[in-house]
């Protein structure tokens, strides 16, 4: 472990000693952004370790801040329980959890002197098994001061001391648990979209004194400070308005004030539609929208050091098509800024690495697109054939079953495993192995479906989709993949076209599809996809 690792888990003064010998502490303090020395720069080890955990904390403040509605922690938690199934899996669950005083990382192992494989296997699992039993107190814990909560809204006591009381504590539960990156960004979503009209309201307000007082928006923010209801709000405003506004005309302040109230009161009818007070809601929503824009920050630092890393990646697949393979691996990258265990003292590129080449590899078999080196395809079938026989085989086993190379077997695995994507294969009972989603398409090289079905067939998927995505999204999407009679285009006509990144586009086509995925209408898609 580094020296930065060893004085990050470091405990502070007067904290309780951790059990577990893998353990850490998060800084008592939020650790300051680093500045990259011109677009080339490079992060150093100390920067890493301050962006993960600043990453982290701000995940936590996340998770906080969903407090204030029990419907998405309740979706939140029942999703942490669905992944850890029956046999405890909680790496797909939980990242971190506090105990006792301490941090605590899924697939921590006690340190010690092993005698065997066999003897560690043994170490391994008893550990796993308490962490599970860990996770399931902690969310046990937090579903009884959910329904504790919704028995107060029941009986009209959501607005009382008792309420607030539960609510607290519950807030403290959830921030000992840290859920896996995929759980917490779907429920960070939905608390979006919750407040959406509130969104639009406080931008309104925002927009308002900027235009009316002719202050940057920076400073219109420090201003109002998440006090957006606040009767403060205009004295503040007066004090920190320049010397025009000191000048304007009694007609002016006055109207000034009237749009200020008028939209405050907007402000607190949006905020009072949620189980919560209206003042706990606008706390909440406040402290997320700032984190969550901190947390892109930091996660847009990552990325603009290590572009250098994903070009490097990228050239080894000069066979494909480099903006596929580049979009790959960016994703990729993504998941590894999420996926950062700083207290472990790694430098970041040796864990980004291995995500940049599972999802490039994941991409391009999607696509059949991998061009695998003389004798390959044979180990692959051998790999095939042991995971039809023991689907969930370690990597240990598959290397025992097929007589190949632990690297080569990792190298493999991902090619022939289960993705997830419309173009991946699957292996259930009465299928074979060339049955996937895209089965489940319709094919666009069929010429039976008449003029007449596929006009209807496009308006009715162009207004579904309108009904679930927003209009940027619904943009990305039709253009993307050429719905209706527009022309199909790629990221970069994309990030021309809209004056963004073509990575902001990949981003905005990825959340369109996952709202399409978790709506109602998923389904219905689906099977008319093919039709567009």
């Amino acid at each position: 472990m580094s020296n930065v690792a060893i004085q990050i888990t470091t405990p502070p003064e007067g904290a309780p000693a951790a059990r577990h010998s893998k353990s850490f502490f998060m800084p008592t303090v939020t650790p300051p952004l680093p500045t990259l020395d011109g677009p080339k720069g490079l992060l150093t080890a100390q920067n890493e370790q301050d962006l993960g955990f600043r990453i982290m904390m701000g995940q936590l403040d996340l998770v906080r801040a969903l407090a204030v509605d029990t419907s998405i922690v309740a979706s939140m938690v029942d999703a942490i329980w669905d992944a850890m199934g029956a046999k405890d899996k909680v790496d797909k669950a939980v990242a971190v959890i506090f105990h006792e005083g301490a941090w605590l990382r899924v697939g921590s192992l006690p340190e010690a002197h092993y005698p065997s494989k066999k003897a560690e296997k043994a170490a391994r699992e008893k550990s796993h098994e308490q962490y599970a039993a860990l996770v399931r107190r902690k969310l046990n814990t937090i579903q009884t001061l959910i329904s504790e909560l919704r028995s107060y809204s029941a009986n009209g006591m959501d607005d009382t001391l008792f309420s607030s009381v539960v609510r607290e504590e519950l807030r403290q539960k959830l921030s000992e648990v840290l859920p896996y990156d995929f759980i917490l960004n779907r429920a960070a979503e939905q608390f979006r979209v919750n407040c959406k009209e509130l969104s639009m309201r406080c931008r309104d307000l925002l927009k308002f004194i900027c235009e009316e007082v002719r202050i940057p928006r920076a400073k219109a923010e420090g201003i109002i400070s998440g006090n957006w209801t606040s009767p403060k709000l205009i004295p503040a405003l007066l004090l920190s308005g320049g010397y025009e506004l000191k000048l304007f005309p009694p007609a002016a302040m006055k109207k000034l004030r009237l749009g200020i109230t008028q939209r405050q009161k907007a402000i607190l009818e949006a905020a009072s539609t949620g189980e919560a007070p209206a003042a706990e809601i606008l706390a909440a929503w406040s402290i997320f929208m700032r984190v969550d824009r901190d947390i892109e920050k930091c996660a847009g630092i990552f990325a603009g050091a290590n572009v250098r890393l994903v070009e490097q990646q990228v050239n080894h697949y000069r066979f494909s098509d480099l903006d596929v393979v580049r979009s790959a691996a960016n994703m990729g990258l993504a998941r590894a800024v999420y996926r950062f265990a700083p207290e472990k003292g790694f430098r970041f590129s040796t864990m980004a690495i291995t995500w940049l080449r599972v999802s490039i590899h994941r991409d391009l078999a999607d696509q059949e697109m991998v061009r695998l080196p003389e004798g390959m395809h044979k180990h692959m079938r051998d790999l095939k054939d042991a995971l039809r026989e023991t689907p969930n085989a370690s990597i240990d086993a598959l290397v025992e079953a097929t007589n190949l190379k632990t690297d080569e077997v990792r190298n493999l695995i991902h090619l022939v495993g289960k993705p997830t994507s419309i173009d991946s294969s699957f292996q259930e009972g009465g299928s074979n192995e060339v049955d996937g989603l895209h089965e489940m398409l319709a094919d666009t090289n069929n010429d039976f479906v008449s003029d007449v079905e596929e006009d209807s067939t496009r308006d009715y998927v162009k207004e579904t989709l309108g009904s679930v995505l927003d209009d940027r999204e619904l943009f990305v999407l039709v253009n993307r993949y050429g719905i209706g009679d527009v022309h199909e285009k790629t990221l970069a006509e994309m990030a021309e076209l809209m004056k963004l990144s073509k990575e902001r586009v990949r981003q905005l086509e990825i959340q369109a599809i996952g709202k399409i995925r978790d709506s109602e209408f998923a389904g219905v898609l689906l099977e008319m996809w093919g039709d567009l």
